[in-house]
């Protein structure tokens, strides 16, 4: 990844994947097809600070605000980076309309923009209009993602072993408990991932990671 995101480390493992953080809270950057960047869940924290956008013009061409609840960052980043076009899922549109007065995009603009080793996912039964990320790079799948699941918070750089999940999220996050299992099962199932890069916390790498986030959602709803 290019060093023109200066305040963005890169992801081990994974070339196109970088992440900044501010706090608990984390935004990743992505490349696109194009070579510029999409931000993914920007942070407040982060839009004012010294090299916390590319140094270049135009480097970050999107910004995604990846389910509705995740919204402050939008406005400071926007008016950093006013020539980005802003994307969010159709159901997360109208709070985050309301919450912001910015315009939103499709996300068909966003998945046309994707590099083939990389798809947005769209969760059944959840009700913030939660869209995850999934990068592959050889054997690795990584899934970024907002408030679905969470990290212990370790020094910049580590990984958890173990998953975990957000204590509000069951009952703020999922409208269809079964549903949203379901669905998780499916996914897993014709892909498992083998990294979490969660914005709350640090990211996690197990082998078994697929089974270890069906027994947090077990445990947690």
């Amino acid at each position: 990844m290019s060093c023109a995101l200066s305040k963005f480390r890169q992801i081990a493992g994974f070339d196109q994947l970088s992440v900044a953080r501010s706090g608990k809270l984390s935004c990743f950057a992505f490349a696109l097809k194009t070579g510029d960047f999409c931000l993914y869940s920007p942070v407040a924290g982060l839009a004012k600070a010294d090299g916390a956008v590319p140094a270049e013009p135009g480097a970050v061409s999107m910004i995604f605000a990846p389910n509705h609840y995740h919204n402050k960052g939008l406005k400071p980043y926007s008016e950093r980076l006013p020539n980005a076009t802003i994307i969010c899922s159709e159901m997360a549109k109208p709070r985050l309309q309301k919450q912001t007065g910015l315009d939103f995009a499709s996300m068909d603009v966003l998945s046309a923009a994707l590099p083939e080793n990389m798809q947005l996912l769209q969760p059944e039964g959840l009700k913030t209009g939660e869209v995850w990320l999934q990068v592959q790079q050889g054997q690795r799948v990584a899934w970024l993602v907002t408030d679905a699941f969470s990290g212990a918070l370790r020094p910049e750089g580590e990984f958890n072993t173990a998953p975990s999940m957000l204590g509000t999220f069951p009952k703020f996050g999922i409208k269809h408990a079964s549903t949203y299992r379901e669905w998780l099962e499916k996914q897993i199932s014709m892909q498992p991932p083998t990294h979490l890069l969660p914005c709350h916390g640090s990211p996690v790498h197990n082998a078994n990671l697929g089974a270890a986030l069906i027994t947090v959602l077990e445990e947690s709803i």
